[in-house]
């Protein structure tokens, strides 16, 4: 996000996207891409775009095809339950103050 960026409220920022400085992002609109780029959520574009961005390589490292979701659903699960499985023994510290 540049300086001075605005994601209103309902909005949303897809991964990779690049806002410019000073770039207001309105309600109930997903900005995307680099340039960035706004699509309303009924869009008939919308999937095609968030396609290309590549959500689940960005965000969860896998590399699925589009078109199989159950794949891409289970991988995704598969790294999250990872990463939580990782603190499985974590201690909880008393923090007084």
């Amino acid at each position: 996000m540049g300086a001075g960026s605005v994601v209103a409220v309902g909005a949303l920022v897809h991964a990779r996207t690049v806002l410019p400085d000073e770039y207001f992002v309105p309600p109930h609109t997903v900005a995307l891409d680099a340039p960035v780029r706004l699509l309303a959520p009924g869009d008939p574009g919308l999937a095609e775009a968030v396609r290309r961005v590549g959500f689940a390589q960005a965000a969860f490292g896998v590399d699925a095809e589009w078109t199989d979701r159950i794949s891409r659903y289970e991988r995704i699960a598969e790294v999250r339950v990872a990463e939580f499985g990782a603190h499985a023994d974590d201690e909880r510290v008393n923090v007084v103050g």
